[in-house]
This record gives C-alpha cells, sequence and structure tokens, in this order.
C-alpha cells in the first residue's frame, strides 16, 4: 500500500477553491462548451465527471451513446486545463480551443484507447459483482492524467492505453477510499444542481474536477519517486486484469477497505 500521506477532502477542496479563485469568469465559459452542447442536443445536462461508472446500458440510444460519448472527451480536456491551472497560475484559459483539445492528434487516439480500456474492464468487474465494478473506476480514474503528464514531459518511452491504466492502479492504491470521501463530500453540491435543473452544474462541475486535478497533482507528486521498476514489480505480484474469471483471483482492492 502507498498511503504514505491522508489527502483529505477538506484540505483538496481549499485548494481548489483557491486555484480557482480570481479566474471563475473563464473557467464558466470553458464549462459553458459542454454545458450548451448537452442542453440543446439532450434538453438535459450530463454529469461532467472524468470518474463516473460508464454508461453501459443495454438499448441505450444510440444517439444519447454518441452524445455522451462527445461530452465525456470535452470534460476530459477541461479537466487537462484544470491540471495545468493547478501547475501554473499565470495559465490562459482559452475555452473553445482548451474544450476540444482532446480532439486534436496529440491525444484523440490514445484517450480513446485508455477510456475503451476502462469501460471494458470495468464491465467486466461489474460482471463479476457491483462492487468490484466501482472500485476499478476508483483505480482507473488516474489514468488520463497519467497519459497527459508523460506526454506533457515529452517522455521517449511510449505510453500504451494499457500502461496508464496500470500505473493508475500502482498510484491509486490505498488512496481509493480518499477520493471516494471526496466525492461523497460533493453529495449537498449534486443535490443543488437536482434542484437548480443542472443550472448549478456551472459551477458545482468547476470545483468537483478543479478538486480532482487537485488531487491527482498531490498524489502524483507523493509518489514521484516511485520507479518505474518499482511499478512493474507490484503488478508481477498482484496480477492484473486477464485473471478477472479464475477461481483462485484475490480481490487484493477490498484490503484497502
Amino acid at each position: 500500500m502507498n498511503a504514505e500521506t491522508y489527502l483529505s477532502p477538506a484540505s483538496i477542496k481549499r485548494q481548489a477553491r483557491e486555484e480557482l479563485s480570481g479566474k471563475w469568469r473563464d473557467v464558466i465559459l470553458l464549462y459553458l462548451v459542454p454545458f450548451v452542447i448537452s442542453l440543446l442536443l439532450t434538453g438535459g445536462i450530463y454529469g461532467f465527471d472524468m470518474t463516473s461508472i460508464p454508461r453501459i446500458i443495454v438499448g441505450e440510444e444510440e444517439g444519447n451513446i454518441l452524445i455522451n460519448f462527445l461530452v465525456t472527451y470535452l470534460t476530459i480536456g477541461i479537466s487537462f486545463t484544470l491540471l495545468d491551472m493547478t501547475r501554473s497560475s499565470s495559465y490562459k484559459i482559452k475555452p473553445l480551443p482548451d474544450a476540444f483539445q482532446v480532439f486534436s492528434r496529440r491525444f484523440f487516439i490514445p484517450v480513446f484507447l485508455i477510456q475503451l480500456l476502462r469501460t471494458l474492464f470495468i464491465a467486466l468487474w461489474t460482471l463479476v459483482f457491483i462492487i468490484p465494478g466501482i472500485i476499478k473506476t476508483y483505480s482507473y480514474s488516474q489514468a488520463f492524467f497519467i497519459f497527459k503528464d508523460k506526454k506533457d514531459r515529452g517522455t521517449e518511452e511510449y505510453l500504451s492505453a494499457f500502461d496508464c491504466i496500470k500505473e493508475s492502479r500502482y498510484l491509486m492504491d490505498g488512496h481509493k477510499l480518499e477520493l471516494f470521501f471526496l466525492h461523497l463530500s460533493f453529495f449537498g453540491w449534486y443535490l443543488l444542481e437536482v434542484f437548480t435543473l443542472g443550472i448549478a452544474s456551472l459551477y458545482v462541475r468547476p470545483y468537483l474536477n478543479m478538486a480532482e486535478a487537485v488531487f491527482y497533482s498531490r498524489l502524483s507528486y507523493d509518489h514521484k519517486e516511485a520507479s518505474d521498476g518499482q511499478v512493474d514489480a507490484y503488478y508481477d505480484e498482484t496480477h492484473f486484469e486477464g485473471e478477472v474469471y479464475e477461481e483462485d483471483e484475490e480481490y487484493d482492492d477490498f484490503a484497502d477497505y
């Protein structure tokens, strides 16, 4: 377990508010892009949350799947922007380019593959039981941020979607409950979104997604000394998704609870 530092929801949210302070106008303009698209195409507001369990509903209309795909990609691009804001106080938001950045050649295919694998693995774990599916959702939650960090740092070695998910598992070992409690702490804000018919999302979602970016930023800093060799050794011991159906599979993630 790698829980050297406890990431409390209160401290994460406090830093998120500090990061957003004085920048709300630009941030709201950034979030207006998925907000308006979702409103126009569906008549409602989709949750702009990277870590929500993917919608895998039998019989869902093709149009809704495509809209969900579009909004998910916009959300990931926005989350990348929020991560940049945590790394540089002088970062200047460009609403349209930043919202659509994941559709660029630099990001589109890798992000698509990460999302595809995440959805597949979570679906398989959910077939076992709903609880493992939820746990794995949190295990894989940092994969997009990990990919962006590697890309921004100009890492020469190619980092596959599988590698990003594997590293996310390593990074989240011992920290899944912390992210869960962070999301749970927004419960009152979720209710506000419902009562305002989604209008409050323009405040709640930037706040939530910035808190997630801060969470990753702190978590990655805490683990920056970990070498690639340590990551590989960790997974040699704990195994990976291919053994999900073996009878002797040990749900090591449950140990965190």
